[in-house]
């Protein structure tokens, strides 16, 4: 059976065992995301969190390994994160030992991010978790699915 048939085989049982139907829910992109959001947060913020780290975290320090020297807004714009919100995050990182803020050359009211040595190691062993997660969701989605959804949705652009 392929797949994306077997999976929807196991939803009907399972809804069939429980007496609960989704009605519209079946035709709701959105519903299918949240859920697969729920899973793959759990189960990366589980294998991230053997290093201290969850998601948002490791969000943040690929952010400033991809991009040295970037201002702290520029990397909360990137990530969707609010200001506030990203200063807690950013003293967070850098009490552990994570990264760097200095004064950016260019605007002195704009902090420069960058990883430390300590960073740099963490952040290469976060990489060799997420990169095991992401071969769990692939397996879970099938690797056609998994590709097609990764192309599909590196293209959604929020306004």
């Amino acid at each position: 059976m392929p797949k994306s048939a077997s999976a929807g085989a196991q939803r009907d049982a399972t809804s069939r065992e429980s007496g609960i139907g989704l009605g519209e829910l079946e035709n709701h992109l959105g519903y299918f995301v949240r859920r697969l959001q729920h899973w793959i947060f759990r189960d990366v913020n589980a294998a991230l969190a053997t290093i201290d780290l969850d998601v948002i975290l490791y969000s943040i320090l690929e952010t400033i390994a991809a991009n040295p020297g970037a201002a702290q807004i520029a990397i909360a714009g990137a990530l969707g994160i609010e200001r506030a919100r990203m200063v807690a995050l950013l003293d967070d990182l850098q009490q552990a030992g994570l990264i760097v803020r200095e004064r950016a050359e260019h605007d002195r009211r704009a902090h420069a991010l960058g990883l430390t040595p300590r960073g740099r190691l963490i952040l290469k062993k976060a990489n060799a978790l997420v990169a095991a997660h992401e071969k769990r969701v692939a397996r879970r989605l099938g690797a056609d699915n998994y590709r097609r959804a990764l192309t599909a949705l590196s293209q959604f652009e929020t306004d």
